[in-house]
């Protein structure tokens, strides 16, 4: 593909910036490669997606793209917010917001890298052997799922009833802004928890959580009970009692979740670890005289 593919641009708000984009980029010699990811590709986008913008350049000129020329990229509309993320010697990611609101990832690899696997919408490509493997997706494609392991679910549950066993120490010491941290990550493992639920299916561990990869978690996890869900995940921590309030909602849940889904996949629910956590919150509660609403 020679030329450029201006005609599979989708039809959305971001249309003239990528359009703008790409004829600027495509005048580049060393540029070999353009096309879109992300929810565009997908033709799931909407006006408020992101630009995920991909260029694939020679290999001798990847480093000159570590600080390229934004300025006459955007001239329609200038950087205003930049972030830069480096993979290796071969990849990296310009993080941009124009001054139009727009939001781009301008991703840029060596020809010669490895395509990330994703839905790509090809806008250009002068390389025959790259255009080859831009096409063909049954060897990218792959799924983000996993199959349930009985020893994770195992671990996600000891995990949990030792991280909220630890609020004790947090809270007598007067860290309450401490505590709510510790809420934050069992409420990542009560999520995980309740996807599988819902899906039979794991989604592993994710270490960078973006609006792409919590759309389908938490779409699943709404189809159990979205006030439910809500009222749950967002309970408010204002002060004391209503963190008391959560630290019990979340382990109440996770104990009646935690007990179907062990008895689902034959593991072990760990029974003695929780009586322990209780019953030493409820000594805890006691000498601080706090009682529940």
């Amino acid at each position: 593909m020679q030329d450029l593919n201006s005609q599979a641009i989708p039809n959305v708000p971001q249309r003239a910036t990528i359009n703008a984009l790409a004829l600027r980029l495509w005048q580049r010699s060393d540029v070999l490669a353009l096309w879109l990811g992300g929810s565009l590709a997908c033709g799931t986008g909407d006006k408020y997606s992101d630009i995920d913008f991909r260029v694939a350049v020679s290999p001798e000129q990847f480093a000159a793209w570590k600080t390229p020329d934004f300025a006459s990229f955007f001239a329609h509309a200038p950087v205003l917010g930049q972030q830069c993320m480096v993979f290796g010697n071969a990849a990296l990611l310009h993080h941009l917001v124009l001054a139009n609101g727009e939001i781009v990832d301008f991703f840029v690899q060596s020809a010669e890298h490895a395509l990330t696997a994703e839905v790509r919408l090809i806008l250009g490509c002068r390389d025959a052997a790259l255009a080859s493997r831009l096409a063909d997706m049954r060897s990218e494609e792959r799924s983000e799922e996993l199959p349930v392991s009985q020893e994770t679910l195992q671990q996600l549950l000891i995990s949990f009833w030792i991280s909220t066993h630890k609020h004790r120490k947090v809270l007598y010491r007067g860290l309450d802004l401490l505590a709510l941290q510790g809420i934050q990550g069992e409420r990542a493992i009560l999520l995980r928890l309740m996807y599988i639920a819902a899906k039979g299916r794991d989604y592993g561990d994710m270490h960078r959580q973006t609006i792409h990869s919590l759309t389908d978690i938490i779409r699943t996890v709404q189809t159990l009970d979205t006030e439910q869900a809500q009222a749950l995940l967002g309970a408010p921590m204002r002060d004391r009692q209503e963190v008391y309030q959560v630290i019990e909602q979340q382990r109440a849940t996770v104990s009646r979740v935690g007990r179907q889904l062990t008895q689902t996949y034959g593991v072990s629910y760990p029974t003695a670890l929780e009586a322990v956590v209780l019953k030493d919150w409820q000594d805890f509660k006691h000498e601080q005289g706090a009682h529940l609403i």
